[in-house]
């Protein structure tokens, strides 16, 4: 039965994460920009916005461990992410994860009804927001103003206060009006990386930064908890990036290389 499970938890996220669509690399322009050492004003206030009370990554590190450091090891963390940034290397540690799968609603037989959870290094996050507060106003100021999903001072009910109105004057002076609604089925889940370098790139972020990124998702290994049993499966994917979603989500990996090994289990 487990072997079974295991096959089937393989095949689906295989068929998920796999990319079929064929974009060529993405040459990223030297644009001179030295990035900024990490402040630990940053480290600090990057801190302040983790969420408490979430599930360890394998590190065990939680949370609040990091809101309880002293100053002198916040200070060392300013100096670690400096490094890390002018290098565009990360420790090896934060490529690995584990994922749980939580029961949503529908046939329980149906592995698309669970939602993956992967745990990540509380550190790594970290990092990760500290990046983001740093470009977060080169992107805002790169989005059009029909943007309103994930930007600060927008909301959904702005586009429903549009299209109200659209709808509105359409039936007093009788024109025709055609919407188009379109839902993205695991928009997150498969995004490619060399199309979101592009975009990152013709937004003014830095080239250090994207590059960054692709150091970030490059490599990434898991481990699978069903149900949150101790049986694992490891996998090699690449994860992709989505700064909307604070850059750590785990979008379809273009390079995913997954490896079944002894009893269904990927090695």
């Amino acid at each position: 039965m487990l072997i079974i499970l295991l096959k089937v938890i393989y095949d689906f996220y295989s068929e998920l994460f796999d990319s079929y669509v064929h974009l060529p690399p993405y040459h990223l322009r030297e644009d001179g920009f030295d990035i900024p050492s990490v402040l630990p004003s940053e480290v600090q206030h990057a801190i302040k916005s983790v969420k408490n009370r979430t599930a360890p990554s394998p590190d065990r590190i939680r949370s609040e461990h990091l809101k309880n450091l002293p100053t002198a090891l916040v200070n060392t963390l300013a100096r670690l992410f400096t490094r890390y940034l002018s290098e565009c290397k990360v420790p090896s540690q934060w490529k690995t994860s584990r994922i749980v799968l939580l029961y949503k609603e529908g046939d329980p037989q149906d592995i698309g009804n669970y939602r993956f959870i992967c745990l990540l290094s509380v550190v790594y996050k970290l990092f990760t927001r500290v990046i983001l507060y740093s470009i977060e106003r080169t992107l805002d100021e790169g989005q059009p103003c029909e943007q309103a999903g994930f930007r600060k001072g927008f909301s959904t009910i702005d586009h429903i206060h549009t299209v109200t109105r659209l709808i509105e004057v359409s039936r007093e002076y009788k024109m025709p009006l055609c919407l188009t609604f379109i839902d993205l089925k695991k928009a997150f889940d498969t995004v490619e990386t060399e199309a979101v370098s592009e975009a990152l790139s013709n937004q003014g972020v830095s080239t250090q930064y994207i590059r960054i990124f692709r150091e970030l998702y490059s490599n990434f290994m898991t481990r699978v908890s069903p149900f949150y049993d101790d049986r694992r499966q490891e996998r090699g994917w690449t994860r992709r990036h989505c700064v909307a979603e604070t850059i750590h989500r785990h979008p379809r990996g273009r390079y995913a290389k997954i490896r079944m090994g002894q009893h269904g289990s990927a090695s």
